[in-house]
């Protein structure tokens, strides 16, 4: 099963509710380890994947790091608008280490909108999206 979520697939992050420079919200699609999104510190932060092409999506799998509350939407239209929800999943405190999560979820979709409703500090981040 391929990864929808890499360039190659035609996916990108269309929207990212912060920005660091040393750490940009295109990192959560690159494969390379080491590279990541960071939040800026307040919560809630959000982040949106426009897939290549409207496809079923059957599993997420995300690496975070500090994210406590974590809220998965989808949209299948042409515009990023009228989300649908997913789930919504509060993540186990790992002191600052990788969290991994795997879901299964069942949904056609363009867009994926991931919302990080709170953390386990004041900064959390992402280093990978994966979405099969």
């Amino acid at each position: 099963m391929d990864d929808l979520a890499t360039e190659a697939a035609g996916a990108s992050v269309i929207m990212a509710t912060c920005a660091d420079e040393r750490h940009p919200a295109e990192n959560i699609l690159e494969p390379k380890d080491g590279s990541f999104w960071a939040t800026t510190g307040l919560y809630p932060q959000e982040f949106v994947i426009k897939l290549g092409s409207v496809s079923q999506v059957n599993k997420i799998r995300t690496l975070t790091s500090n994210v406590k509350r974590f809220v998965l939407e989808y949209c299948e239209g042409e515009v990023p608008d009228k989300f649908k929800p997913v789930f919504e999943v509060e993540l186990a405190d790992k002191n600052a280490r990788l969290q991994t999560e795997v879901h299964q979820v069942n949904c056609q979709a363009r867009f994926l909108k991931f919302t990080i409703g709170s953390g386990w500090g004041d900064f959390a981040s992402v280093h990978r999206v994966s979405i099969f």
